[in-house]
């Protein structure tokens, strides 16, 4: 697999991540923000525990910013797992990035966009 294939895509409050050959969308939205802010009491306490390549806290977030519930909640662990908690932590600390922004795409990803969305005989 190529590093584009498996970083991350933003649209309009909405991250996609790839979890164990799924695309998995995670929401920038108050309800993530909420869940995230009441497990750990706060976002910087989330970063820490993602930095520190906590397990149950990458799939917290990951839960929380996908609405995920129930049997699909659960299959989250299992699909981190088989990712690799070093290659999903990025990821969750891109998202944690991304919530506290408000949902709006890191600079350098709205530039690319931005760029990629001008007709090409345009100037600027």
């Amino acid at each position: 697999m190529t590093a584009s294939s498996t970083a991350p895509r933003f649209a309009h409050g909405v991250m996609t991540i790839h979890l164990d050959g799924d695309d998995v969308e995670l929401f920038a939205n108050v309800r993530a923000s909420r869940t995230i802010c009441r497990l750990y009491g706060g976002l910087n306490q989330a970063f820490t525990n993602t930095n520190a390549f906590d397990f149950d806290t990458l799939v917290n977030v990951v839960n929380a910013a996908a609405g995920r519930v129930g049997k699909a909640a659960e299959a989250t662990a299992e699909a981190i797992f088989a990712e690799g908690v070093i290659t999903v932590a990025p990821q969750v600390l891109l998202y944690l990035n991304f919530l506290a922004g408000g949902g709006k795409a890191p600079k350098s990803e709205s530039v690319k966009a931005d760029s990629e969305a001008a007709p090409s005989g345009e100037a600027g």
